[in-house]
Formats: structure tokens, C-alpha cells, sequence
């Protein structure tokens, strides 16, 4: 199997779209995204560099992809190119990633409670995708509610898809803007592939002054989910003057 891969260690498993990530689970574990279905090296461990591993990637995948199936999550067909400067970079993705799950430990649930009733911090499920819609990082906290998954990836990609560089919607924007009578009245009935979120939890993500993606935090009330996605945007904020609530003034909000 690991004679199989090209020069980026990737195997292209099957055209159906979503991407399964070697991860840890003593070493191997899987990990479904969307794009494409993949089996790629993580670079965070050394799954290539043992058989038994690369046999127990495999086994995975198979078991995956025999019950688990491949949604169809594709990347959008932007009609024109993107400039190096509206690309993420992997420690940018990283750093995004562990700054929204640091928040998520610190923040405090509406909802989760110990066996003794305890109030506890949240579960989160955080999805990053790139200007074409493709996921490029996720966390996933320890029972964080399986519903979430497929929210975290629509709520990163609202943001993504209703944001460019001369604006900034965040997915409470768009809920605002969606009500009966608002400009993007309906909204929700687009984009089916992918999802349209009009609750907060999703931001866009900027480098630079450039759009680059969005993030997407599902698992708790919305205002806890928005809370995080907002400590993983930190340092990726789009500037002020686009901002939908600058644009409005304040008749539209970005954030609460």
C-alpha cells in the first residue's frame, strides 16, 4: 500500500469526496473530512515508516469507506484564480485550530453538566475550509455531539462563501439578513451541497487583508459556539472597515 502513494504520500481512494486522515489511534486512526477521498500523511505522526501501520491505515479506510460512505462536499468552482496571498498556510490552520480549542476548554457550556451537576466546559466539533469550501483542518473534542459535524463544516463555509475581500458576513449576519423581508431572504435554500447556517458559530477567516477561509464551531449553544470560533479567528480578522456592522452601522451585526 505505501508503494502505492504519489510523491505527497496521498493514495486517491475512490472520486467520491471526503477526505480520510491517518491519525492517532495508537498510531492510526481515521479522520473524515471532505474534498476528496484520500488517505494522506499526517505530519504529526509516522505512519509511513512502519507497515503494520500502513496495513491498519488500510483496514480503516476500507471499514470507512464500506459503512461510512463519502458524502459530496465539493470544492466550489470559483471561475477565476486565487492569488497566493487568499491561500492558508498549515500553520496558519494550526494555529487556528488550537486557539479555538483552547477557548472551547475554558468556555463554559449552557448546556453540560457532570453526574453531579457540576457545570462544565464545552465539547466542540471546529472545521476550517479554504476559499474553495475544502476543509484543511478539524478538531474534534472527546463527545462533542455527532449533529455537530455536518453544522461546524456549513457554518465555516457560510462565512467563507457570503465573505470576500471588500466584505465580511459572519453566519449571525446572514441570520439577520435572512429574516422575511432582508436582503438575503431565502438564502437558506441555496447552496444545498454544502450547507447554509443562518445561526452564529461561523466566521471568516483573513490574512493580510484577504479573505482565506472560514471556521466553523458546532457543539453547544450559539453562543458558546460563536465564542470559540471567535478565539480560533484571533490574528485572522478581516479589517475593521468591511466589517458588515461598520457597513450597516450596526444595524447588522457581526458578532454580539
Amino acid at each position: 500500500m505505501a508503494d502505492a502513494l504519489d510523491k505527497k504520500n496521498r493514495l486517491n481512494l475512490t472520486d467520491a469526496s471526503d477526505i480520510f486522515t491517518a491519525d492517532k489511534l495508537g498510531g492510526v486512526a481515521e479522520q473524515r473530512l471532505y474534498g476528496k477521498c484520500q488517505l494522506r500523511k499526517d505530519s504529526n505522526m509516522k505512519l509511513w515508516n512502519y507497515p503494520k501501520n500502513a496495513v491498519l491505515a488500510g483496514l480503516v479506510v476500507t471499514l470507512v469507506l464500506a459503512f461510512g460512505g463519502c458524502t459530496t462536499y465539493k470544492a466550489v468552482n470559483l471561475g477565476y484564480g486565487i492569488s497566493r496571498g487568499s491561500l492558508l498556510a498549515a500553520g496558519d490552520t494550526e494555529q487556528i485550530l488550537l486557539q479555538a480549542e483552547a477557548t472551547a476548554k475554558e468556555e463554559l457550556s449552557l448546556l453540560r453538566v457532570d453526574s453531579k451537576g457540576a457545570p462544565q466546559t464545552t465539547h466542540m466539533h471546529i472545521i476550517v475550509v479554504d476559499r474553495e469550501g475544502q476543509i484543511v483542518g478539524r478538531r474534534s473534542m472527546p463527545d462533542a455531539w455527532a449533529g455537530s459535524v455536518s453544522i461546524a463544516y456549513a457554518k465555516a463555509f457560510t462565512a467563507m462563501a457570503f465573505s470576500s475581500d471588500q466584505n465580511a458576513l459572519t453566519t449571525r449576519s446572514v441570520g439577520v439578513l435572512s429574516q422575511p423581508g432582508g436582503a438575503l431572504w431565502q438564502i437558506g435554500n441555496s447552496n444545498r451541497d454544502h450547507g447554509i447556517i443562518e445561526f452564529p458559530g461561523g466566521l471568516p477567516l483573513y490574512r493580510e487583508g484577504k479573505l482565506v477561509g472560514g471556521i466553523g464551531v458546532s457543539g453547544d449553544g450559539v453562543e458558546e459556539d460563536e465564542n470559540v470560533a471567535e478565539g480560533g479567528a484571533k490574528g485572522f480578522e478581516p479589517p475593521a472597515a468591511i466589517r458588515i456592522d461598520k457597513v450597516t452601522n450596526g444595524a447588522v451585526p457581526y458578532t454580539k
